[in-house]
């Protein structure tokens, strides 16, 4: 219940400084807390979608919980689609493709539900990650900063890290070091997820402090050939990341 207090206080204040803003266009925090609403659903489905791509047969009871998580994101992004397309927030009124990179996202729920039907967790969950791809490009080639989008990056980057470890061992993955700290550097610069004093803010904190603890324990793990911890590390890494991804969304 406190929860639910503090998301409708930030919501209500967040629209009270849009007075402030342009009238004849929508608040761009407006924007971004329906679009965050919306990929907190996603995000349920792709943490279901990940337990399903590690087993042999489909749990179809799992199935039908991403089914129906789909279909209620889907809605919510028909909604802003309608809302946004042809008048975005002023952050985005000179981006001529804004509406296309809508449909992108919505193409990609479209994929990952039609993946999902056809019991395909895999192609689903590779859906779901083109899709948080596509948030990080729109920001990006718009001017703006996210903490989403920097742990987005760091955890693609740990991905390819595990996935040289798996394939070609410790001394492949000596290249990758210098790019995890600078990304690691990147999300402890982009500061809190969160307006102060939410308290949502401390539990991603400390996430985050462990998450740069790990990357720096990764670094002398591979400088001293540890080869047997370094998979561990990599693997703990990887879970730190989508704890504080999880955290900031």
């Amino acid at each position: 219940m406190k929860q639910k207090i503090i998301w409708v206080l930030s919501v209500l204040a967040l629209v009270l400084n849009c007075f402030a803003e342009e009238r004849n266009r929508p608040c761009l925090a407006v924007f971004d807390e329906e679009v965050a609403v919306c990929r907190r659903v996603v995000r349920q489905s792709c943490a279901l979608l990940q337990e399903m791509i590690s087993r042999p047969s489909m749990d179809q009871q799992k199935k039908d919980q991403v089914l129906k998580l789909l279909a209620e994101a889907r809605k919510q992004w028909a909604r802003i689609q309608s809302t946004y397309s042809h008048n975005p927030p002023q952050e985005y009124a000179r981006d001529a493709t804004f509406p296309h990179r809508l449909q992108d996202i919505a193409n990609a729920l479209e994929d990952m539900e039609r993946a999902m039907i056809n019991s395909d967790a895999r192609r689903s969950f590779s859906a779901c990650g083109y899709g948080c791809g596509l948030f990080v490009k729109m920001h990006i080639d718009n001017g703006l900063s996210y903490v989403l989008d920097t742990l987005f990056s760091l955890r693609q980057t740990a991905k390819t890290t595990e996935a040289l470890m798996k394939t070609r061992g410790l001394e492949s993955i000596r290249k990758m070091l210098l790019p995890l700290m600078e990304q690691r550097d990147r999300v402890l610069a982009s500061g809190l997820p969160w307006p102060e004093p939410d308290e949502r803010n401390q539990s991603y904190l400390e996430a985050v402090k462990e998450m740069s603890r790990t990357v720096d324990e990764l670094s002398l793990a591979v400088s001293s050939g540890q080869q047997g911890d370094v998979t561990q590390i990599i693997s703990n890494l990887l879970i730190l990341i989508n704890k504080a991804y999880g955290l900031a969304l």
